[in-house]
């Protein structure tokens, strides 16, 4: 049971279990036919009911975790800021739809009162959080203000964005189609913080649409209409709720389009010449880009990230919300210089801290065993692959490139502005699926490379470049470029 202002002592009733298990059963009819229908053409439609129950169960999970261990916190707070715009949509419509779609000024906060709640302040008055918040109002409209099966419902929809990522690397790498399930449907740490009521879980379904998209209008070029709704949707989403996931992943998912290409150049002096010239053209064109959307970035644009830094990082050191799990990446300046050179502890502590004895709390805790088993993975692989070869794997293959880059970068800005580790394990998730799936194709890579050794012949990395080469996809793709190349001769 939770106190809030304005709505008393708050809880989860009996009802909304029950009522949240027959949505529940619902769904599962749902989606149990899907995969009864699509498992026969595409067998990774094995893992769609077990990672849809993962994700419910890591919605659920983190429902009554905070309802009933931390008693609060920012997910109680959303979901009920959002519930006094319920009330007030039942109390009168048309001033509901005037504050959901009008501005978040003190004008509009005298609409509410105390008899339908006011929403907390400090989200009412950032348009970020306050954007989260008019999404939420509808859903909290449709359960009768039940924060259970809002989460459910938000961990559903959640899902299938990240179903469709998935699919997108398994269409690429057939044989590793349980690999890519635990790196995107099965990491713990994604499946708690992912799927409650927070901007992470939208934010992450949303980077997820935003590759899906990507892969769909550049690479398959199909449903050309949906994938650019796709992909507009995804980018103003995550432009308006957490632009710098936007600001990493745009120039990361635009230099694998632009390396797939070139990597497909069968001419190597070709290719020593245009890949230059692309390099410069990506750097110029996403520079400017990000540049020209400054006023959406806001503090997040380029020309005031230094400062953004360093005043996250300030005020999280002073705040005691997360129990005082604090990690520390020296004094930052406010340089380029001096924030570059904090990249190595910054980076290693996005990807690999809390380390398992550095956990303050039960939640903490679970994050840092799956750290340990992720900083395992990598030194075993750096291991297998004598180094060298696990360089040459992210360099010489486009997805590969395009999920180290993201999840480095993305991991350098979340070290670097966030030095505290309660905050950290949650902010990390849109890396891990990516960072993880880089990982298992270098692995699959290096086994390939393994097996030519043992056969006596000569890896040929070309051959593996655009996916593995014995998915069909590929073939049929292959053999239609190759009958159109005919019929034009």
């Amino acid at each position: 049971m939770v106190h809030l202002l304005y709505h008393g002592y708050v809880d989860i009733a009996y009802w909304e279990y029950a009522l949240g298990l027959v949505y529940v059963f619902l769904l599962y009819l749902y989606f149990a036919r899907q995969q009864s229908v699509a498992i026969k053409k595409a067998p990774e439609y094995r893992h769609l009911l077990t990672g849809l129950t993962c994700k419910l169960a890591g919605g659920v999970f983190f429902s009554l975790i905070y309802f009933y261990y931390y008693k609060g916190g920012d997910t109680v707070m959303y979901f009920y800021s959002a519930v006094s715009m319920s009330k007030m949509a039942a109390m009168h419509l048309p001033t509901y739809f005037h504050v959901l779609f009008g501005d978040n000024n003190a004008e509009n906060l005298t609409l509410f009162n105390e008899e339908i709640g006011y929403p907390f302040g400090y989200l009412y008055h950032d348009p970020r959080t306050w954007f989260v918040i008019r999404l939420l109002s509808p859903l909290a409209i449709l359960t009768m203000n039940s924060y259970l099966i809002s989460t459910i419902i938000l961990a559903s929809i959640s899902y299938i964005g990240i179903w469709r990522c998935y699919r997108t690397f398994v269409s690429y790498y057939p044989s590793l189609t349980n690999k890519f399930a635990i790196a995107f449907l099965y990491m713990p740490s994604v499946n708690f913080w992912g799927s409650g009521i927070l901007k992470d879980t939208l934010t992450f379904s949303a980077a997820c649409w935003w590759v899906h998209a990507v892969d769909q209008l550049f690479f398959k070029r199909n449903k050309l209409t949906g994938s650019v709704a796709s992909l507009l949707l995804s980018a103003v989403f995550l432009v308006v709720v957490k632009p710098y996931i936007f600001m990493i992943l745009f120039p990361a998912t635009m230099l694998w389009v632009l390396y797939f290409r070139v990597a497909k150049i069968e001419s190597g002096l070709i290719r020593f010449l245009v890949l230059p010239i692309m390099m410069i053209a990506f750097i110029s064109s996403s520079f400017y880009i990000l540049t020209k959307m400054g006023g959406q970035l806001d503090k997040f644009s380029l020309d005031k990230a230094l400062t953004t830094v360093q005043t996250t990082q300030s005020d999280m050191t002073r705040a005691d919300a997360y129990g005082g799990n604090y990690f520390d990446v020296g004094v930052i300046d406010g340089s380029l210089l001096g924030t570059l050179s904090k990249f190595p502890v910054a980076t290693n502590a996005a990807l690999f801290r809390p380390y398992i004895w550095e956990a303050r709390s039960l939640v903490v805790g679970l994050s840092g065993l799956e750290n340990l088993w992720l900083l395992g993975f990598s030194l075993i692989l750096i291991w297998r692959t004598k180094l060298i070869f696990f360089f040459r794997a992210i360099i010489g293959n486009p997805m590969v490139l395009m999920c180290m880059i993201f999840s480095i970068l993305f991991a350098f800005a979340i070290g670097i502005s966030t030095p505290n580790f309660g905050a950290l394990v949650r902010f990390k998730i849109p890396l891990v699926p990516f960072f993880v799936s880089g990982l298992y194709i270098i692995d699959f890579l290096n086994r390939k490379r393994l097996e030519a050794a043992f056969s006596g012949k000569p890896f040929n990395f070309r051959l593996y470049r655009s996916g593995d080469p014995s998915n069909a996809f590929l073939i049929e793709k292959n053999a239609t470029r190759r009958r159109g190349s005919f019929k034009g001769r």
